[in-house]
């Protein structure tokens, strides 16, 4: 089965300032347009699985039980406008636990698709950071980077496409996959 990964903060919802952290249901802000673009994908037959580090959790500014609360309140979210988020994976990690899910390590990626028999060779990473395009590439999957403060013109040359948004990338992916 394809699928399209996504990464949480930065893609489906506004990130935090630097430093700080998601920490309740109360702070999650939807990113413009990623309901329809999302449907789209899921219409196309793609899986929608999201893939998301949280170092709050492992540096106590996130309680376990408030990320699984915005993580259930999310997929309830995607529900009501017909999306259904086949699973959401996230490490809970620092960055010096030297784990194998913390991406850019492929893991998240790698655990789903053994629980969802995916086949990362026809499916597609989405993310904001390079880690994210890391992991994409570790798996095994086609990359796009959303480069929210940079013009795309910049480009992200390790991914394969680069977009402004969740929205213009769900294009670039079904644009792609048309035209094979």
């Amino acid at each position: 089965m394809k699928t399209v990964f996504l990464d949480r903060d930065g893609v489906i919802n506004r990130k935090a300032p630097e430093g700080e952290y998601i920490a309740t249901w109360a702070e999650m802000e939807f990113c413009p347009g990623i309901f329809p673009a999302v449907l789209r994908l899921q219409q196309a037959g793609f899986k929608i699985i999201v893939v998301t580090n949280q170092r709050g959790v492992a540096i106590q500014k996130v309680r376990p039980d408030d990320l699984a609360d915005i993580h259930a309140r999310m997929k309830e979210s995607f529900a009501s406008h017909g999306v259904e988020l086949a699973g959401i994976y996230f490490c809970p990690h620092d960055t010096n636990e030297n784990c194998s899910c913390r991406k850019p390590r492929p893991g998240l990626l790698l655990q789903a698709a053994n629980d969802h028999a995916l086949d990362l060779s026809s499916s597609w990473m989405v993310g904001d950071a390079a880690s994210d395009i890391s992991a994409g590439r570790g798996a095994g999957c086609k990359t796009v980077r959303i480069l929210l403060a940079q013009s795309v013109e910049e480009q992200d040359a390790r991914a394969d496409i680069t977009a402004r948004d969740l929205p213009e990338a769900a294009q670039q992916i079904l644009e792609t996959i048309r035209s094979r």
